[in-house]
């Protein structure tokens, strides 16, 4: 994969921004008044979250399916290590096989 160094570089400082911005969103939607659309709101963030650390990743070369098989290599340490949340809920279980 050839990268533009020069672009990425702005590219990456826009998209660092931004994900400022959706984590600032995200907050204010989790301690906002809930109503019908805050379960809507969360959503969107979330998904806004993710996609803007996926285009990042991008525009600093890493490839999508590299950092997935990363993610389930780490919910398997978890997992493995009986993390709380996995203990309590099987979210890591649910999420790598999600990704599976």
């Amino acid at each position: 994969m050839k990268i533009d160094i020069a672009n990425n570089i702005k590219t990456v400082e826009l998209l660092k921004v931004e994900l400022l911005q959706k984590i600032t969103d995200f907050f204010g939607d989790i301690s906002a008044e809930p109503d019908c659309e805050t379960l809507s709101h969360l959503t969107e963030d979330v998904a806004n979250l993710i996609n803007i650390v996926y285009i990042m990743s991008m525009r600093l070369g890493l490839e999508f399916d590299d950092i997935n098989e990363s993610m389930i290599r780490q919910l398997d340490i978890e997992i493995e290590n009986n993390h709380l949340i996995e203990k309590r809920y099987g979210d890591l279980s649910k999420i790598k096989a999600m990704l599976s």
